[in-house]
Protein backbone atom coordinates (compact mmCIF):
# COMPACT_ATOMS: atom_id res chain seq x y z
CA UNK A 1 0.00 0.00 0.00
CA UNK A 2 2.73 2.03 0.70
CA UNK A 3 4.15 2.49 -2.78
CA UNK A 4 0.38 3.35 -4.16
CA UNK A 5 0.20 6.70 -1.58
CA UNK A 6 0.15 9.97 -3.36
CA UNK A 7 0.67 13.68 -1.51
CA UNK A 8 -3.28 13.52 -2.16
CA UNK A 9 -3.80 11.01 0.76
CA UNK A 10 -2.07 12.99 2.97
CA UNK A 11 -3.20 16.62 2.42
CA UNK A 12 -6.90 15.81 4.74
CA UNK A 13 -4.40 14.14 7.49
CA UNK A 14 -2.44 17.69 8.26
CA UNK A 15 -2.84 18.63 12.10
CA UNK A 16 -3.74 15.16 12.51
CA UNK A 17 -1.68 12.37 15.10
CA UNK A 18 0.07 9.56 13.61
CA UNK A 19 0.86 7.00 16.44
CA UNK A 20 4.93 5.58 16.15
CA UNK A 21 5.66 2.28 17.42
CA UNK A 22 9.57 2.21 18.26
CA UNK A 23 11.03 -0.70 20.15
CA UNK A 24 10.24 -0.07 24.08
CA UNK A 25 8.81 3.55 23.00
CA UNK A 26 5.02 4.68 21.57
CA UNK A 27 4.53 7.99 21.28
CA UNK A 28 2.45 10.48 18.96
CA UNK A 29 3.41 12.56 15.75
CA UNK A 30 1.34 14.61 14.58
CA UNK A 31 1.47 15.81 10.55
CA UNK A 32 2.11 19.40 10.34
CA UNK A 33 3.28 19.64 6.20
CA UNK A 34 2.85 17.82 2.77
CA UNK A 35 5.33 19.28 0.34
CA UNK A 36 4.82 18.34 -3.02
CA UNK A 37 8.49 18.14 -5.18
CA UNK A 38 9.17 18.67 -8.48
CA UNK A 39 6.65 17.25 -11.20
CA UNK A 40 8.42 14.32 -12.67
CA UNK A 41 8.20 13.46 -16.57
CA UNK A 42 9.86 9.99 -16.20
CA UNK A 43 8.30 7.36 -18.45
CA UNK A 44 6.42 4.66 -15.72
CA UNK A 45 6.49 7.19 -13.23
CA UNK A 46 3.41 6.26 -10.81
CA UNK A 47 3.67 9.43 -8.84
CA UNK A 48 5.13 12.71 -8.05
CA UNK A 49 7.63 13.03 -4.99
CA UNK A 50 6.83 14.57 -1.72
CA UNK A 51 7.46 14.92 1.69
CA UNK A 52 5.56 14.85 4.86
CA UNK A 53 6.80 16.71 7.97
CA UNK A 54 5.62 15.69 11.25
CA UNK A 55 5.59 17.08 15.05
CA UNK A 56 6.84 15.41 17.71
CA UNK A 57 4.78 15.66 21.25
CA UNK A 58 7.30 14.24 23.76
CA UNK A 59 10.50 17.01 24.13
CA UNK A 60 12.26 13.99 25.77
CA UNK A 61 12.31 11.62 23.00
CA UNK A 62 13.99 11.63 19.52
CA UNK A 63 13.23 9.15 17.73
CA UNK A 64 16.28 7.84 15.49
CA UNK A 65 16.57 7.70 11.44
CA UNK A 66 14.98 4.70 11.20
CA UNK A 67 11.85 2.65 9.36
CA UNK A 68 9.11 3.59 12.03
CA UNK A 69 5.67 1.85 11.80
CA UNK A 70 2.91 5.19 12.25
CA UNK A 71 -0.82 4.05 12.50
CA UNK A 72 -3.64 6.46 11.57
CA UNK A 73 -7.23 5.47 11.58
CA UNK A 74 -7.80 6.06 7.86
CA UNK A 75 -4.75 4.66 5.95
CA UNK A 76 -3.86 1.78 9.42
CA UNK A 77 0.22 1.38 9.83
CA UNK A 78 2.41 2.08 7.47
CA UNK A 79 6.05 1.22 7.51
CA UNK A 80 7.79 4.70 7.13
CA UNK A 81 11.50 5.60 6.93
CA UNK A 82 11.66 8.92 9.26
CA UNK A 83 14.56 11.88 9.45
CA UNK A 84 14.50 13.64 12.86
CA UNK A 85 15.59 17.47 11.16
CA UNK A 86 16.24 19.49 14.44
CA UNK A 87 13.80 20.62 17.46
CA UNK A 88 10.44 22.74 17.38
CA UNK A 89 10.51 26.18 19.89
CA UNK A 90 9.01 24.04 22.23
CA UNK A 91 11.79 21.32 22.66
CA UNK A 92 10.36 18.47 20.27
CA UNK A 93 12.14 17.32 17.85
CA UNK A 94 10.18 17.16 14.14
CA UNK A 95 11.12 14.44 11.35
CA UNK A 96 10.73 14.04 7.42
CA UNK A 97 9.53 11.36 5.22
CA UNK A 98 10.23 11.49 1.71
CA UNK A 99 8.04 9.72 -1.02
CA UNK A 100 9.92 9.77 -4.51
Amino acid sequence: MLGELTAQHFLPLIDQEFTVTYPEYQGTLILSKVDHGKKSSAPGRFRDPFSLLFNGTDPNTMLNQHIHPLTHPTLGTLEIFLVPLGRNEDGTYFYQAVFS
